[in-house]
């Protein structure tokens, strides 16, 4: 992985991996922007990736850091109701 940072601010612009697939060797590159601070930390609320085929575009709103997470979500869910058969 290299990692590339803005000369004035020192916050990371640019990293770019290299991921090994079928036909050889894969480039990565995700460009960060639009810094902004958040519980004392700048986070990067923009960022795209680009690959050889494609490319995401990632916009943040807000982020809220150590948010509360209701732990149900981590629950095992119920085991589903036996199907119906058909009786004839």
């Amino acid at each position: 992985m290299k990692f590339y940072f803005d000369r004035e601010s020192g916050l990371l612009a640019r990293q770019v991996r290299y991921i090994n697939i079928a036909v050889g060797i894969n480039p990565l590159g995700v460009e960060h922007s639009d810094y902004c601070p958040v519980a004392g930390v700048k986070i990067p609320f923009h960022w795209t990736a680009t690959w050889t085929d494609g490319q995401s575009t990632t916009q943040l709103t807000e982020v809220w850091p150590n948010a509360p997470i209701d732990a149900a979500i981590f629950a095992t869910p119920a085991s589903p109701a036996p199907a119906n058969t058909p009786t004839q």
